[in-house]
């Protein structure tokens, strides 16, 4: 599994657009997914199209939260890709749901855990507010989990390793602690450390550089630090 980073608050690689928005493009098998649409298109289509990431052959869509950070490019992705059906958050089908589908694309509101192919699940709502959707991959060595915010906090985590009672050996995307409390930020990464126990983790989008730093200083889990325009290889 290859996950390219199309747009994040930083950027890994010169060049690109980095703006407080969110986008991963995933490459699993013969699929290809788009967790998150970014802030807005023009973000989503400079980055892909310096990065050469074709969008046009995108199978799905998640939407994780209608926060506009994480779908603002869906005209973007209506242009290159029409109909690609996009999973939108619970309770989100009249507002967000709505505008999708006036620009051409197929949302699908997520309701309780959704199989979207083999091994490729998204999670139930879980409130954080607002209501948030997590990406999970079930894969050989455990479940790599992709979050948008993560707002509804490390219990959703647990939930899901709970769920398929498997470890989650990788979390990426953003934790929401850019600007946390000095106590918050540390009861996370003690809860992520002791609790989840994950073989690695991305810290991305809005989690902010102070967690970066307390997870590293522990010893307990592989930091990887990336940016936009940085690929990961699972």
């Amino acid at each position: 599994m290859k996950i390219t980073i199309l747009s994040s608050d930083k950027a890994g690689k010169p060049g690109l657009v980095a703006k407080h928005s969110f986008s991963l493009y995933i490459e699993r098998n013969s699929e290809s997914y788009l967790f998150g649409l970014g802030v807005e298109p023009s973000v989503l289509e400079a980055n892909a199209r310096i990065l050469e990431t074709p969008l046009d052959i995108v199978d799905y869509a998640i939407v994780s939260h209608e926060h506009t950070p994480h779908y603002g490019g869906y005209r973007y992705l209506s242009q290159e890709a029409p109909y690609t059906i996009v999973y939108i958050p619970f309770g989100s089908m009249e507002s967000l749901g709505y505008t999708l589908r006036s620009y051409g694309l197929r949302p699908v509101e997520v309701v309780k855990w959704t199989l979207i192919n083999e091994g490729v699940y998204m999670s139930k709502p879980y409130y954080g507010p607002p209501y948030e959707h997590l990406l999970v991959f079930s894969e050989p060595r455990g479940l790599v989990v992709l979050t948008g915010c993560l707002h509804p906090g490390i219990d959703a985590l647990l939930d899901i390793s709970k769920a398929f009672n498997r470890r989650i050996r990788g979390l990426i995307g953003g934790f929401h602690l850019y600007n946390a409390p000095e106590d918050s930020i540390k009861v996370f990464a003690s809860r992520i450390i002791d609790e989840v126990k994950p073989e690695f983790i991305v810290p991305l989008h809005c989690s902010g550089g102070r967690v970066i730093e307390l997870l590293k200083s522990t010893g307990g889990v592989d930091v990887i630090e990336a940016g936009t325009g940085d690929a990961l290889t699972i």
